[in-house]
């Protein structure tokens, strides 16, 4: 692989793409968490994940509970140690730092800055901040972070395989009733801004090469499919519940019925905008081979 060979204006380009998702983060929090429309939107999403059937529920749980501080510092360091195996230390070493710093800062926001103002009456028991969602934050982080540092040709299985679990567990956190949509949405809008942002870093700073094999066609058909499927069903669904929060504006009485449409367009907007931002780190960093070892 040469390094003059790799694509230019890399690093400007994950900036940009850095500086996009974290002001949609900002702009999700403004419209779900400041406005009337917003937490009326996102409360119904979470009263409707409790008509979910206990079973699925529960599963789902059980699946965030083995999301620990064990099992995220596990992954940190298979993130590292691939780095070491590829002779990319520097690279492993980053992104665990980039992963870990993307959980920090979500539990520092949602705990000790952002705040969730009384807009609608149904806040009287969903009042606590939520946003943005710790679990999504930690299953993603992990996913882009390994999707970097594998190899070129290796990173559209990566992104598949580690983005499903990503995507599974901030659909998950909705399902268990832990978080509103837009925690879990804007954790992984803030996410992707702390991985990108650390790449491009990396670029700019370490030798870039070219790989001669990297096409993710199969990844790619998967995301679209995954894609299509949830962002029409999240259409659907959208349609009907933003029809009855603005007819019945002056009240909130939703019924049973526009609870799980809203729960179903939540868990599938979510899932569109993972799978987004899957697809969109696979198409910046398109055959570039990071932080090339010296040759010496």
């Amino acid at each position: 692989m040469n390094p003059t060979t790799a694509p230019a204006g890399l690093a400007r380009r994950l900036v940009i793409a850095a500086a996009v998702a974290a002001v949609l983060a900002v702009v999700i929090f403004l419209l779900a968490v400041h406005t009337v429309l917003g937490q009326r939107f996102d409360n119904a999403a979470l009263l409707g994940s409790r008509s979910q059937g206990s079973g699925t529920r529960l599963g789902d749980i059980s699946l965030l509970r083995r999301i620990t501080v064990d099992s995220f510092v596990g992954a940190l360091l298979l993130i590292v140690v691939l780095g070491l195996v590829r002779r990319r230390p520097r690279l492993g070493i980053g992104l665990a730092i980039a992963a870990a710093i993307a959980v920090v800062l979500t539990h520092v926001l949602r705990t000790g800055v952002l705040h969730r103002p009384f807009l609608v009456h149904s806040d009287t028991l969903y009042s606590a901040n939520t946003f943005p969602s710790g679990h999504t934050a930690t299953a993603l982080a992990c996913a882009l972070a390994l999707v970097v540092v594998s190899p070129p040709a290796w990173r559209g299985i990566s992104a598949v395989l580690a983005g499903s679990y990503a995507w599974i567990t901030a659909a998950a956190v909705q399902t268990a009733g832990w978080h509103r949509p837009s925690d879990a949405i804007g954790a992984a809008l803030l996410t992707f801004a702390v991985i990108a942002l650390v790449t491009a870093a990396g670029a700019a700073w370490r030798p870039i090469g070219s790989a001669r094999r990297y096409g993710h066609l199969p990844a790619f058909a998967v995301l679209g499919v995954v894609w299509v499927v949830a962002g029409t069903l999240s259409a659907l669904n959208a349609a009907r519940v933003l029809r009855f929060l603005v007819d019945h504006a002056d009240s909130f009485s939703p019924t049973q019925s526009v609870l799980n449409d809203a729960y179903l367009c939540s868990v599938n907007l979510t899932v569109v905008v993972v799978v987004t931002l899957l697809a969109a780190l696979l198409i910046l960093l398109g055959p570039a081979d990071l932080d090339q070892p010296s040759t010496r």
